[in-house]
């Protein structure tokens, strides 16, 4: 598995290499769906702060949380890791969070 520093790092060669197919990927259509992706973290997100009677967070806060997941393979990799954390549990024997993953991997 590739740590996020390695995945930024061929984001940013892959830019250097050629920077019309980086931009070309980075167009209209392509922020449509990554904003679609982020919408599925803000759905976890949310349901777990309901039910710990927090208030829910904008789209903005959990956006600038995943500034670094440029690509949507990255988005996708990182919500599975946070889903299957979320059905683990913890050392005392409490059910682990979506968010608790979240929030956690992007301190």
């Amino acid at each position: 598995m590739q740590s996020i520093g390695d995945i930024l790092k061929s984001r940013i060669e892959a830019f250097n290499k050629d920077p019309v197919l980086a931009i070309k990927t980075v167009g209209k259509e392509y922020q449509k769906k990554y904003s679609k992706g982020i919408d599925f973290f803000i759905l976890e997100i949310n349901k777990d702060r309901r039910q710990e009677g927090l208030p829910e967070l904008p789209y903005i806060a959990i956006r600038q949380k995943l500034i670094a997941l440029k690509e949507i393979q990255d988005l996708r990799w990182f919500y599975g890791v946070c889903k299957k954390y979320s059905t683990t549990k913890d050392k005392e024997g409490n059910q682990n969070t979506f968010s608790k993953a979240f929030f956690g991997a992007l301190k």
